[in-house]
């Protein structure tokens, strides 16, 4: 566990994201284990993996606000040196996450067919994305209860265990997918087959973290079964964790609108576009652990009345990505044909992906700052503003952007792209601008004994 309140800035922010960034970087190679494999069945079987993922977004969207709520909360009260109230917050928040695993579930049983369909999926998508889906949140569970659980160890400055599990998960995701999904010793599942290796893979990593939540080892030692419900802490979390699964929301929304323009060129477009976005968010990785260290560190200090310190964190934490987003733009830029041939070859989606990755190389930068300091405001427990500047960045500027660009100035599905692209610099401008009139000062989250 790590104590973030004293002692070097630069030191303590390397410590804590490494091993996040190795955590993220394996979460999300996991991610794209599935598309390389997917990928080998042709564009479309791509296509539905890409549909299924939008809808997923959604459960994470609502896990996100428990997880972002939780974390605030766990950090303050750790650094405030109180471990009772930190240990109330993370029992109500694995409480949450059971009932939203199983409100999931019930909407995959019930309506993956209908989301597909939505979508603009050709029949032969339906039919391949379908079945994934309903797996996949069906078994959301285990996914939702894996990152809460990691949050809360985060919250606390144990950033080791998460990224251990994390590993753990990717291992048993490399060995299931291609049994399941070609039919090596089991029947053959195809894409569902890739749904049910990831469910299993986040099943064993989900139960590591429980446990390792549940003994004598952790700083919390949460109890089983939980304590009764606590409404006021259940409040504390939404108030912070609810504009944050908004803000989630808006960009799912938004990933849903716009794939939904992008599949008016075709389900080759799909494709590429699918495969971009998994890219960019292996490439957002480093941001996602430079971010959550910034989180902690900021609520910890905040905790310890360090309100200086907790902004010198979060600038530290921001410059740090800056160079590592300037280091991936040029390489993304430089090698587009290579790096998208590692999942299909075919002509038509190599070139519209290769495309999409070279305009997007030139905002890559300012992701840092429309990142990490949107995560340093979470973990100060504001998280309404940067909700308001996502739905300002996506609804007031990419969505229409991207359906003029597209339709109206013969760009076609490159004017998406640019959209796309340029709204990463639309959402920097507006969360510095935030950040630097130092309104989250005036945030004290706390759970209640």
């Amino acid at each position: 566990m790590n104590d973030v309140t004293k002692g070097s800035i630069p030191k303590n922010i390397i410590v804590l994201a490494l091993p996040l960034m190795i955590g993220f970087l394996l979460q999300s190679t996991q991610n794209l284990i599935d598309m390389f494999w997917v990928g080998s069945l042709g564009p479309d079987s791509i296509s539905a993996v890409a549909m299924g993922g939008t809808i997923l977004m959604l459960v994470f969207t609502l896990s996100l606000g428990v997880a972002t709520g939780t974390l605030a909360l766990v950090a303050r009260n750790i650094g405030s040196k109180d471990p009772e109230k930190a240990r109330l917050v993370a029992s109500q928040s694995v409480l949450m996450g059971v009932l939203l695993g199983l409100f999931a579930a019930v909407i995959g049983l019930f309506f993956s067919e209908k989301f597909l369909f939505w979508l603009g999926a050709n029949d032969t998508v339906l039919k391949a994305g379908a079945g994934y889906l309903r797996i996949i949140l069906v078994g959301s569970i285990t996914m939702i209860m894996l990152f809460i659980g990691n949050y809360i160890l985060q919250g606390t400055g144990d950033v080791i265990h998460p990224m251990i599990f994390l590993a753990l998960a990717n291992i048993f995701n490399i060995i299931l997918d291609p049994v399941f999904i070609f039919g090596l010793g089991v029947p053959r599942m195809g894409v569902s087959g890739a749904a049910l290796a990831t469910v299993l893979s986040q099943a064993i990593a989900m139960a590591m973290v429980l446990k390792l939540l549940m003994s004598k080892n952790s700083k919390l030692s949460l109890t089983y079964p939980a304590p009764a419900v606590r409404i006021d802490i259940i409040k504390d979390i939404l108030k912070i964790g609810i504009p944050s699964s908004l803000q989630m929301f808006f960009r799912t929304a938004m990933y849903m609108a716009v794939i939904s323009l992008v599949a008016a060129f075709g389900m080759k477009a799909v494709a590429a576009f699918g495969i971009v976005m998994r890219l960019q968010m292996l490439m957002l990785m480093p941001a996602f652990a430079l971010g959550g260290a910034a989180a902690t560190s900021m609520g910890q200090n905040l905790g310890a009345r360090q309100p200086v310190r907790a902004r010198k964190s979060v600038w530290t934490a921001t410059w740090f990505d800056c160079g590592i987003m300037l280091f991936m733009g040029l390489l993304f830029f430089n090698m587009p044909g290579r790096i998208i041939s590692v999942f299909n070859s075919d002509p038509a989606l190599l070139e519209m992906g290769s495309d999409f990755l070279r305009i997007s190389a030139f905002f890559y930068v300012f992701i840092a700052f429309g990142v990490v300091l949107n995560r340093g405001l979470s973990g100060a427990g504001d998280t309404f503003a940067p909700m308001v500047i996502t739905l300002l960045a996506l609804w007031g500027y990419l969505v229409p952007a991207a359906y003029y660009l597209s339709l109206y100035t013969g760009l076609g599905v490159r004017g998406i792209w640019w959209a796309v692209a340029t709204s990463y610099a639309v959402n920097a401008v507006l969360t510095i601008i935030w950040f630097e009139t130092g309104a989250w000062r005036r945030n004290q989250p706390r759970a209640r004994a």
